[in-house]
């Protein structure tokens, strides 16, 4: 009857190892302290832009030209022909003087406006399409802990085969 409690007992203790160890397989490999950084920059920038530049130039062009001519006309003519009549030696007898004097003053002021016009057009079109993404997985285990919970267990199953042993 010992031999069989005590192979019932091996046995009990046997399924329990396996599903501990099963257990502690299981624990060990999912646990992990995980830090994940995710960097996500998504830009869209559109600029569509349509600029006319209207330059109007005025051009003065301003001519003041002034010309003045004094003339002076002296015109001798005889009245009798047989008179005589010295001109530069200046004897005259008998004679019409015509004496004419003419002020001509010309002015110019003429005034030229010129106006240049210029229409510009500036397009500008302006297209930025950045997308970055930058996923960075931190996946560190701490298993320090996990081995003071096996040396319990392992202490617990030793304890318990000493107390096994002592009652049987």
């Amino acid at each position: 009857m010992v031999k069989l409690l005590q192979k019932k007992l091996t046995e009990k203790l046997t399924l329990m190892l396996k599903y501990s160890f099963i257990f502690l397989f299981v624990l060990l490999t999912s646990c992990a302290a995980r830090k994940v950084d995710i960097q996500k920059v998504d830009t869209v920038t559109k600029v569509d832009s349509t600029s006319v530049v209207k330059k109007e130039e005025v051009v003065v062009t301003q001519n003041n030209v002034s010309v003045n001519t004094d003339i002076d006309e002296v015109e001798v003519c005889p009245l009798i022909d047989t008179i005589p009549m010295v001109v530069n030696g200046v004897t005259y007898k008998n004679v019409k003087l015509k004496y004419k004097k003419t002020k001509i003053a010309l002015v110019d002021t003429t005034k030229k406006e010129e106006v240049k016009k210029e229409d510009k057009v500036v397009k500008v079109v302006k297209n930025k399409r950045e997308r970055i993404l930058e996923k960075k997985i931190d996946k560190k285990t701490n298993n320090w802990w996990w081995l003071w919970i096996l040396l319990l267990i392992a202490l617990g199953y030793y304890t318990y085969k000493k107390i096994n042993r002592t009652l049987f």
